[in-house]
Formats: C-alpha cells, sequence, structure tokens
C-alpha cells in the first residue's frame, strides 16, 4: 500500500486526474459487468447455447447499422463538447447536441423500419434461422433509443462525467434485464429467447431516458441552438468509416460463424468473447477518461504532457493485460462451466481471443490518440485494410475450423490494428504509446 502511494504520488496531474476518474469508472463497470455476468450465466441455463447464439446475432446486426446510424458523431461529440467546456463555449455544446440529435434521430428511424421489413428474410434466407425473426424485430424497434443514449452519452464523456455516463450506459441496462429476468423466475413465467429480446429492449429504453433526463439537469444553456451539420459530417464522415470498420472487424466473426456454421457455435463463440473482452474493459475505462484530456492538451499545444500522461496510463494497462491473459490460461474453463457443461468447449476459443484482446489492451490508447489528434484518416485507412483482410481470413478459417477460425481471424486482425496505428502514432505525434515514461 505504502508502495502504491508513493506511486501515485509521482505521477504527473494529468495522469493522477485519469487514475481518480478512472477508478470511479471502474467500479461502476466492474459493478456492471458483474450483473451482466450474471445475467448472462443465468442466460445459458435458461435458453441454452442456442438461444444465447440467437440473441448475440440479433444483437449484432442491430449494432452494425447503429454504427450507420451514429455517422462516426460520438468521438465527435466526445472532442467538441471537451473544447467547448475547456473554453466554456456552452453555446458550441448546444450547437453540436441540436445538430446530431436530428441528424442521428431520422438516420435511426429510417434504418429502423427497413431491419423491421428485412427481418424476415435475413434470418431466414441468410442464417436459415426462423427464431431469429422476432428476436431481430423487438431489437430493431429500439435502436432509436440505443441511439440517442449513445448521443447523451458521449456529451457526458464530453463534460467529464466519465463515471456518470458508465453508469447509465452498461450498469443500468444490466440492472434492468437481470431485474426483470429475476421477477420472471420468481414468478414462474416461462423464459422464452423472445421474452429475453423484449426484457434487454427494456434495458435500453430505460437507459435513455436516464441519460437524456440527466444531461438535462447538467447543461441548462438556454440560447438560440444552431443546426451545424456540414462542420460535423466533415469531421464525423472519416470516422464513420473507422467505426464501421472496427465494428465490422469486432462483429462479422459472430455474423460469419452464424452464416457458414449454426447458432449454437455462435453462442459458444458469444460466451467466449464476453469473457476475453474483459481484458480490454480496463481500455475501455482508461479511453473514456483520456479523449477529452487528449482533446483539450493536443488543442492547448501541450504534446509532451499529453506524451507522459498516455504512456504512463500504457504501461499499466500492459501489466493488466498480461495478468488477465494468465488468468484465463489457469481458470478459463471452469469459468465458462458457469455457463453449463456445454460452454466449456468453448476454451480454445477463448484463449485464442484473450491473446487477441492483450495486443489491444497493450497498444494503449493509439485509436484514441489519432482521432483527437486530427488523424482519423489514418485510423480509417488502417482499418478498413484489415477488415477486408478480416472477411477473407474469417471465410476460410471457418470453414474450417468453425468458432476456432473465427477467434484466429478475430486475434489476427486486431494484433494488425494495433501494430499499424502505433507506427502511425510514432511518425504522427512522435512517440510509441507503450514507450519510456
Amino acid at each position: 500500500m505504502v508502495y502504491l502511494k508513493n506511486k501515485l504520488l509521482k505521477l504527473d496531474n494529468h495522469t493522477l486526474e485519469v487514475v481518480k476518474k478512472s477508478s470511479a469508472s471502474i467500479a461502476v463497470k466492474i459493478g456492471g459487468m458483474l450483473i451482466g455476468l450474471v445475467v448472462s450465466i443465468s442466460l445459458g441455463y435458461l435458453i441454452g447455447a442456442d438461444g444465447v447464439g440467437i440473441i448475440g446475432l440479433s444483437n449484432r446486426i442491430v449494432s452494425l447499422l447503429m454504427v450507420l446510424a451514429l455517422l462516426g458523431l460520438p468521438q465527435v461529440i466526445i472532442k467538441k463538447v471537451a473544447i467547448a467546456k475547456n473554453e466554456s463555449n456552452f453555446q458550441q455544446i448546444g450547437d453540436v447536441l441540436h445538430t446530431v440529435n436530428i441528424v442521428m434521430g431520422l438516420l435511426s428511424f429510417l434504418l429502423t423500419i427497413i431491419l423491421i421489413v428485412l427481418s424476415p428474410w435475413i434470418s431466414n434466407y441468410i442464417f436459415n434461422e426462423p427464431s431469429l425473426v422476432i428476436p431481430l424485430i423487438i431489437s430493431a424497434i429500439v435502436m432509436p433509443a440505443q441511439v440517442f443514449s449513445r448521443i447523451f452519452g458521449s456529451a457526458l464523456v464530453g463534460y467529464k462525467k466519465i463515471w456518470q455516463s458508465n453508469l447509465v450506459d452498461q450498469t443500468l441496462s444490466a440492472v434492468v434485464t437481470g431485474s426483470l429476468l429475476l421477477i420472471s423466475w420468481l414468478c414462474d413465467v416461462g423464459i422464452t429467447v423472445n421474452l429475453v429480446a423484449v426484457f434487454y429492449a427494456v434495458g435500453r429504453i430505460v437507459v435513455t431516458i436516464t441519460v437524456s433526463g440527466y444531461w438535462k439537469t447538467l447543461y441548462q444553456f438556454k440560447g438560440v441552438k444552431n443546426f451545424i451539420s456540414k462542420e460535423l459530417l466533415k469531421t464525423s464522415i472519416p470516422l464513420l468509416f473507422v467505426s464501421m470498420t472496427l465494428l465490422l472487424a469486432s462483429s462479422i466473426d459472430a455474423i460469419m460463424l452464424g452464416w457458414l456454421s449454426n447458432v449454437t457455435e455462435v453462442g459458444y463463440y458469444t460466451i467466449a468473447l464476453q469473457l476475453a473482452l474483459l481484458t480490454s474493459f480496463f481500455l475501455q475505462v482508461a479511453n473514456s477518461v483520456l479523449m477529452p484530456k487528449i482533446a483539450a492538451l493536443y488543442s492547448s499545444k501541450k504534446l509532451n504532457e499529453m506524451r507522459i500522461m498516455v504512456q504512463r496510463t500504457t504501461h499499466y494497462l500492459i501489466l493488466i493485460g498480461i495478468l488477465m491473459v494468465g488468468l484465463f490460461i489457469i481458470i478459463g474453463k471452469p469459468l465458462l462451466g458457469l455457463w453449463g457443461e456445454e460452454f466449456k468447449q468453448a476454451f480454445s476459443i477463448l484463449i485464442i481471443l484473450s491473446i487477441g484482446q492483450f495486443f489491444n489492451i497493450a497498444s494503449g490508447p493509439i485509436g484514441s490518440l489519432l482521432i483527437m489528434c486530427n488523424y482519423e484518416k489514418v485510423l480509417r485507412n488502417i482499418t478498413i485494410t484489415s477488415l477486408v483482410l478480416n472477411v477473407l481470413l474469417n471465410y476460410f478459417l471457418i470453414k474450417y475450423y468453425g468458432a476456432n477460425g473465427a477467434a484466429i481471424a478475430t486475434a489476427i486482425t486486431i494484433a494488425i490494428i494495433m501494430v499499424l496505428s502505433s507506427f502511425f502514432v510514432k511518425i504522427k505525434l512522435g512517440f510509441f504509446a507503450f514507450g519510456n515514461k
């Protein structure tokens, strides 16, 4: 404890702020993560691998369409709000939120209608799974609510309300879904895949209502808000490609697995991925705190302070990554057994995916660096190139190795994105995120 205290006292102010704000966010995220794991384990017993696979597929499909609706704007919102708040420019904050609410709201409603119409065709002809239709339609209906919650959640991050954003974005949804499952179980209600989809939908609606309500109590600027779509879209379009390709890289595995294999394999893969992503959980927390800090420091041309903050944070992330991979190797199979004996078959998938996530966390916040320092086009080009490779790898590896093949393709793609991004951070900003402090 004394050693840790001394290390913290030696940190610069920016890194210390990251540690302090990350601590609160980590506490909130751990709560949400634990509740989410309990919900996931319960679903493993209640609806089995097939049911978990169907819910996972519907969520992945909606997530892909959400990226189109979001237009790459969440990162722009964080950057614009962070800089505007640093300059006390509340008019700019109002203009940004007013514009994205209109643009993303209209686009999300249009995409929802298209997905509802196409759901029977997607379920029956692409995935050959008729039971996917209803969960997919239910998920589509609440997509606009998810889009609005992402808008206000990003604004909260830019406003440096990090743990509050994490609370409403992740923990609250898990609490609502878990509570509905518990009530149904206590009342002896038969829990089906369709009912689970409804519970998730209710959770997302509650999150949207809560996060928008909190934002209105926080930001009370009463001036006339202007529509500034041209300015925002010019910045966001490269980020749309980045977001789309990153999500495709992380989602195409399960979608292609459902297409080339079956929903049972998707179920195993979904649970293994959920556990493996616990490694990048710490990176997500750090990113949510670092993004507004990076944007403000870069805007103020305090590049050396930014470098020190990023490198010190990355060193801690590398240690966490090593510990997590070791943990999965030692107790991965018993962990998977919590979902049911059949899920132990996903152990090799878990190990492969956890290695991929190690590359992700060990590279530090390089994606945030490129985006917040106005090099989003570089990240776009890297992710598009990697996506093409990812699709090819998934197609051939899934055909021969099933879910293990999908995991290998994902791990390779993550490693390539992280290595290339690290070199471009060095070229553009003059340092490696994992370099000297």
